[in-house]
């Protein structure tokens, strides 16, 4: 799919597969999987998902292009995806939980993760995690894996749903601090997701090397 409203919608069903599709600049979502279960979705590639028609109100929350946007769906396996440049990497909501995600790619999104529950998910399969391009962490054994979780939702990000405007400082000097003050004290810890083995270097390079230039 290229330049549509919106991408995949993948409704109601049990036991998909659904391996080597493209999205491109699509907007509202590159893959929306709604009350899916016991499927797979592996190898596809989705890149610069916008925000669709919002009245022009371009900060409306809940507007935002998802790459991958998971509503009440559970127990699937979802890997090797690669999901670029969009305004937000995945958003899980309604209960979408006890999912696979492993060994995929969130690359250069605007916002990488968007959840909110009562617990927290863990983001990796035996010992591997996911590649997110906005990890600060470090490998001092240089195994590929990072040697700290990676932990998307924490109160800074629950901070800017509840505010959208405060997106202008995303990657403001004063947002990082605020992340690293949350990390070095973490007096109040919000259930969310966490990747304890995030990985340090990118798994999907093939599936990038595939893209084609949109034809004019």
């Amino acid at each position: 799919t290229r330049r549509t409203r919106t991408g995949f919608a993948l409704m109601q069903s049990r036991k998909l597969v659904v391996i080597g599709n493209r999205s491109e600049q699509d907007q509202n979502y590159g893959i929306l999987m709604n009350y899916i279960t016991y499927s797979t979705l592996k190898n596809n590639f989705v890149s610069d998902v916008q925000r669709g028609d919002t009245g022009g109100d371009s900060m409306i929350s809940g507007g935002e292009g998802k790459a991958l946007f998971i509503y009440n769906s559970l127990f699937n396996t979802i890997e090797n995806n690669h999901f670029e440049h969009s305004n937000l990497g995945i958003h899980l909501t309604a209960g979408s939980e006890d999912n696979k995600i492993s060994a995929n790619a969130f690359v250069g999104n605007e916002q990488q993760v968007k959840y909110v529950a009562t617990r927290t998910q863990e983001w990796s399969v035996d010992g591997r995690g996911n590649y997110w391009s906005d990890y600060l962490g470090w490998d001092r054994n240089e195994d590929g894996l990072g040697d700290v979780p990676y932990e998307p939702n924490d109160n800074v990000d629950r901070l800017l749903w509840m505010y959208p405007q405060v997106r202008l400082l995303m990657n403001s000097p004063s947002i990082e601090v605020l992340r690293w003050v949350q990390r070095a004290f973490p007096v109040v810890k919000s259930p969310g997701v966490q990747d304890s083995h995030p990985l340090m270097h990118l798994p999907t390079q093939k599936l990038m090397n595939t893209t084609q230039e949109p034809s004019s």
